[in-house]
């Protein structure tokens, strides 16, 4: 900017400009006429002119935002400069927040400069550094400021709030409380004496301690007996059991009404004489294993003895179909010590179902029993999420169930949001959602949204759907105006409307147009797709009939009211158009004296 002054008088003595000591000390600054010339500054340059005196600042900042005062021998004059900051707006907003108490929580905004100062708030409460405390910590990277609270709890439920000198954005935070979820109980065991018991659970929270007790009394680790927590899964071994090991063992997590148990049996031997031939026997029943149909979850390891007796020791086999299952090293094998046989199977599939077969043979005769395997998984996904309709601020979401429900009754259902272009997605509950349509509430007009879904069943959660087509919040259009007829035939006639007074952020997509006879109450569709034009000429009309019609504006929302014709119109042939004939007296003009009568007669055909 430059600011001027003009110069002295011609055959005065050469003025030039020197600065004073500023504003902190007399409230301007102020350059006065000195014999010497300026010293170059990079942010003032001054320059003359002829009588004309002028002071230019370079890029101004806040720091130039004072008074400035020019003095020559006993004149003065001053200006002031007003500089006022560049707005900041925000360019990525905040996303809605779903959480649980304990859980970490980022609110992240962009800005369109960095350095820019951001003020937050929570509701109508103002956060900062000074009033925040420990609940609340401020990051800022570049562009992107941070509001971090360390763990969310149910007084955190709220809205937060972003605030620039250019732009606002805001975001809800939702806050439940944290349920623990049992994904694999411990399973009563029966061992015999040298061998080793393991019970072993798994629960939802990796970060869950707990402590296992023996007939209610806390089990002490020892050189025999372990105990092991890694990630989910929490681990008992009770290596070379005693029978004093036998009794109810249970699994309590840390801070949850819940306990896990599961009883151990000590499986005791005995000696009896046993004749020196003795044709095989199968005993399925050993352990407690008198069902025949085994259920394992997949990838779940499956371990089935089977006690075989005979003398001399009888030779086993198993078979699945017309395929032996091999003793050697592998995924699913036979494992045999002495009258015991192992069906083994690592990392269930569901390939492995079916019936499979043991046989125990010796010189003696012949033993043959069957067992089914049944494996169980999580379901598939849901599929063909979609939209079926939308409101002002919600929409309507449907899908089919898995194709596979993982031979387990699936329970129902979890769903997520996203708003498009976002890469959090929202949850939308924590408890099981048994229908296939929901209705999706507390979303934004004019917002594109995405939905995907997850099945449950008693095994656990199915991998997310494919993610549905992204949708818009949006309200229906205001009804056409303006409807009327433009020309009628013998069977066709021409309607022609103007666009809704009220159209609203989905716009429209075009116009649906019906009729029906005069008399009856069934509405006929003339276009199957939406028009995009104001007007339309419906075809194919019984001659002679009195029709009415009606015209909808179409969006994603749906229909508008309908704009309808006032009266029914006749589909016949005009024979010839209206005409006005005009008197020739009329075609100019006619001159009247005030109080005098006016009569006009037209004729018309």
């Amino acid at each position: 900017m430059a600011v001027g002054w003009p110069g002295n008088t011609l055959g005065s003595p050469r003025k030039s400009w020197r600065r004073c000591l500023g504003r902190e000390t007399c409230g301007h600054l102020c350059w006065v006429c000195c014999p010497r010339d300026p010293v170059p500054d990079k942010a003032y340059v001054f320059e003359s002119v002829g009588n004309k005196r002028t002071l230019n600042i370079n890029k101004c900042n806040l720091s130039d935002d004072a008074a400035y005062e020019c003095v020559i021998g006993e004149e003065k004059c001053f200006t002031e400069v007003f500089v006022k900051e560049p707005p900041v707006t925000i360019t990525k907003l905040l996303d809605d927040v779903h959480t649980v108490v304990g859980e970490k929580v980022e609110f992240e905004v962009e800005v369109s400069e960095e350095g820019a100062n951001v003020k937050w708030m929570k509701d109508e409460v103002e956060l900062n550094r000074e009033t925040a405390g420990s609940k609340y910590r401020f990051k800022k990277d570049g562009k992107r400021h941070v509001l971090i609270i360390t763990e969310a709890t149910k007084e955190d439920i709220g809205m937060y709030y972003a605030f620039t000198n250019g732009g606002e954005s805001k975001a809800e935070l939702e806050v439940e409380d944290k349920e623990l979820e049992v994904l694999q109980s411990i399973a009563d065991l029966t061992v015999k004496a040298a061998e080793q018991a393991v019970f072993k659970c798994e629960v939802s929270d990796e970060k869950v301690t707990g402590k296992w007790l023996k007939d209610g009394v806390e089990v002490q680790p020892s050189d025999r007996i372990k105990i092991a927590h890694f990630g989910r899964t929490h681990k008992l071994t009770i290596d070379d059991v005693k029978p004093s090991d036998a009794g109810d063992y249970t699994f309590v997590p840390e801070g949850y009404a819940l306990s896990l148990s599961a009883k151990l049996n000590f499986l005791e031997i005995k000696i009896e004489y046993v004749p020196r031939q003795d044709p095989p026997k199968i005993h399925l029943d050993a352990g407690g294993r008198g069902n025949k149909n085994i259920t394992v979850a997949a990838g779940n390891k499956l371990r089935f003895d089977v006690e075989v007796t005979g003398e001399p020791a009888p030779v086993v086999c198993w078979m699945k179909g017309d395929q032996v299952v091999s003793e050697a090293e592998g995924r699913v094998r036979v494992e045999t010590r002495k009258t015991v046989s192992s069906f083994v199977i690592e990392g269930a599939e569901r390939g492995d179902e079916g019936p499979y077969t043991i046989t125990a043979a010796n010189p003696v005769g012949e033993d043959k029993a069957e067992i089914f395997v049944r494996i169980v998984d999580v379901p598939n996904p849901p599929e063909n999420v979609k939209c079926t309709s939308v409101g002002e601020d919600s929409a309507f979401i449907t899908w089919d169930p898995p194709s596979f429900d993982g031979r387990v009754p699936v329970k129902g259902y979890l769903m997520e949001r996203k708003k498009v272009g976002s890469s959090r997605w929202t949850k939308l509950n924590f408890d099981v959602y048994e229908s296939t349509t929901y209705e999706g509430r507390k979303m934004i007009e004019g917002v594109l949204y995405e939905m995907r879904v997850f099945a449950v069943n008693g095994i656990g959660i199915s991998q997310p759907s494919t993610s549905s087509k992204p949708f818009m919040p949006i309200a229906p259009t205001g009804e056409p105006t303006h409807l009327g007829v433009v020309d009628v035939t013998d069977s066709t006639c021409a309607l022609k409307w103007r666009p809704p007074e009220k159209i609203g952020a989905g716009g429209i997509d075009g116009y649906i147009i019906e009729y029906r006879t005069e008399g009856s109450d069934q509405w006929v569709q003339a276009n199957e797709e939406p028009v995009g034009k104001n007007q339309y000429r419906v075809k194919d009309l019984p001659g002679g009939e009195k029709m009415l019609f009606r015209v909808f504006a179409v969006n994603v929302a749906g229909r508008s009211p309908p704009a309808t014709l006032s009266q029914a119109v006749t589909i016949r042939e005009i024979v010839e158009n209206p005409k006005i004939r005009v008197p020739r007296n009329l075609r100019s003009q006619l001159i009247k004296a005030v109080g005098e009568k006016v009569n006009l007669v037209i004729p018309f055909r």
